[in-house]
C-alpha cells in the first residue's frame, strides 16, 4: 500500500473505531504495558485519514496508562467508516487467528522467559499457571504425568496442587481430569 504516511500523533487527536469489536481486558493491557516499556513500538497503530483508530486499540490503551502523550502511527489515505477501513479493523482482529502454534515450542520458549527475565512471563500474555497448564496438556504423561509436576517443571513458586476437603479432592481447574 502507497498512500501512508508515518507520523507522531497526539492522543487526544486520536478516537476509537466505533466498529470495534474487540475487548481488551484489564491484563492484556497489563502485558501489553510492560511489553511497550521493555521493547517500544514495534506494532503498528493504524489510523484513518480522519483519525480513527483501524489497527492497535490495546496498544492505545496501554500508551494512555503508561502516561505518554503521544504515540506513533500509520496514516492510510482512508475514510473510518469505509469498507476499506473495516476491512483492516477486522483483519488486524482475525487474521493472527489462522496461525498454527507447535504448542511445545511455545512451552519451551515461555518456560525460558520465565527462567531468565526478571518480569518473569509480563508482556508475553502468559502467567505461570497458563504455562503450567499449556505444558500439562501438550506433553504426555511419560514427560509430565499431573498438573503438579507440570508446576514443576516450569518452576512454578509456591503451588499448592490439591487440597483435602469433605467432598474429596479438590482439583486444578485446568487440569485434564477437572
Amino acid at each position: 500500500m502507497k498512500d501512508f504516511k508515518l507520523e507522531n500523533i497526539h492522543l487526544t487527536k486520536i478516537k476509537p473505531h466505533p466498529k470495534n469489536y474487540r475487548e481488551h481486558p484489564e491484563d492484556q493491557i497489563l502485558h501489553l504495558v510492560q511489553s511497550i516499556q521493555e521493547h517500544g513500538f514495534y506494532r503498528n497503530v493504524v489510523i484513518s485519514k480522519d483519525n480513527i483508530i483501524l489497527a492497535g486499540h490495546g496498544v492505545v490503551q496501554a500508551v494512555k496508562k503508561i502516561g505518554m502523550k503521544s504515540i506513533p502511527v500509520i496514516r492510510l489515505n482512508v475514510k473510518s467508516d469505509s469498507p476499506k477501513a473495516l476491512k483492516i479493523l477486522t483483519g488486524d482482529n482475525e487474521i493472527g487467528h489462522l496461525g498454527e502454534v507447535d504448542d511445545r515450542k511455545l512451552t519451551e520458549i515461555l518456560k525460558e522467559i520465565n527462567n531468565f527475565e526478571e518480569n518473569g512471563l509480563l508482556g508475553t500474555g502468559y502467567d505461570d499457571a497458563m504455562l503450567a497448564n499449556l505444558a500439562f496438556v501438550t506433553r504426555p504423561k511419560s514427560e509430565i504425568k499431573d498438573f503438579d509436576a507440570a508446576s514443576e517443571w516450569i518452576g512454578m513458586p509456591d503451588f499448592e496442587p490439591k487440597v483435602k476437603g469433605k467432598s474429596g479432592t479438590k482439583k486444578f481447574p485446568y487440569s485434564k481430569e477437572g
